[in-house]
């Protein structure tokens, strides 16, 4: 689906009307070749938009370096698809200093490419040492369940809708040590966020399973617990066990448990604009072009089913 034929296409969050796209994909580097030989195989793709640049770090002139051959693939990836950015950097968790320059970034980012929605996930990246240092923890470390830091967020997440006018969604994190007298639960919190900020949610299925699988809940139950009038995106990947953990490691074709919580999901969501596959470049050995082309595929057919 271009962007041409998206008219009446549309679902509401707040004051905003929002394109139902379809099916996406997350883009990776794996994937040049195949967008370029199979361009019709989604209805749009999502981008990191941290895979673009080379982050000097808070007080460099010009921190935010672009690396040309990536902004080549950027730019003809805008030419063919609409595009929606799911940051990383965010840090919207952080109790240090929010970063105003990364948002300004992404203020430019998008009046550069138009972005449908924009999305980070509930969790931190980012943490300062006794001298404000800034440290990146390397993964996406969640957040206490509480008050205090519920009204943190919010402020944040207020701050990048003044500034940008498209929709942020919040999306659900993976953990894997379980927080213990936490005021609120994660599905109340996500709760309390959307109702409280203009965000709407982020439904990552696969996040859901894989906490599902590692703390003995119904990822079912989970589910049905958060407002699903706010979910305007899915994810859907794959994952492997590590340590005698579950992970989400976005490796290769996605289990059959998540297709069936798709399938469980789609018909309570009716604000949905997209389902997103994403998979890591390291696992494309699992599904080459064909195995996109199957994961695609059943996405396709899950959203032509409940919303056409």
């Amino acid at each position: 689906m271009c962007p041409a034929t998206l008219a009446g296409y549309t679902s509401r969050l707040y004051e905003k009307t929002i394109p139902r796209l379809g099916v996406g994909l997350l883009y990776n580097p794996s994937l040049e070749l195949y967008l370029d030989s199979q361009p019709s195989c989604c209805d749009y793709v999502e981008i990191i938009p941290d895979m673009f640049w080379s982050d000097l770090g808070n007080g460099h002139p010009d921190r935010f370096e672009e690396i040309d051959s990536w902004m080549a693939v950027l730019h003809k990836l805008a030419d063919r698809y609409p595009l929606t950015a799911h940051n990383i950097s965010y840090s919207l968790g952080s109790a240090g200093i929010f970063d105003m320059a990364y948002l300004r970034k992404m203020e430019e980012w998008h009046q550069r490419y138009s972005f449908v929605w924009h999305s980070d996930h509930l969790s931190f990246v980012k943490v300062h040492d006794d001298h404000g240092q800034e440290r990146n923890a390397g993964m996406a470390v969640p957040v206490p369940y509480d008050y205090e830091v519920l009204d943190m967020i919010d402020g944040r997440i207020n701050a990048i809708s003044r500034s940008i006018r498209a929709p942020f969604l919040m999306e659900n994190n993976v953990y894997f040590i379980d927080l213990p007298d936490q005021e609120l639960s994660e599905t109340a919190f996500l709760n309390e966020l959307s109702k409280d900020t203009s965000c709407g949610l982020l439904l990552d299925i696969h996040n859901v399973y894989t906490n599902a699988v590692n703390h003995g809940f119904d990822a079912r139950h989970f589910i049905t617990a958060l407002d699903l009038d706010k979910v305007v995106e899915i994810h859907i990947a794959g994952g492997n066990e590590m340590a005698g953990m579950y992970t989400d490691s976005h490796a290769g074709p996605c289990p059959e448990a998540v297709w069936e919580l798709l399938e469980y999901t789609l018909p309570l969501v009716p604000n949905l604009c997209g389902i997103t596959f994403e998979f890591h470049e390291s696992y494309f050995h699992l599904l080459q072009f064909e195995g996109v082309n199957r994961e695609l595929n059943r996405a396709k057919a899950v959203w032509n089913q409940y919303h056409t």
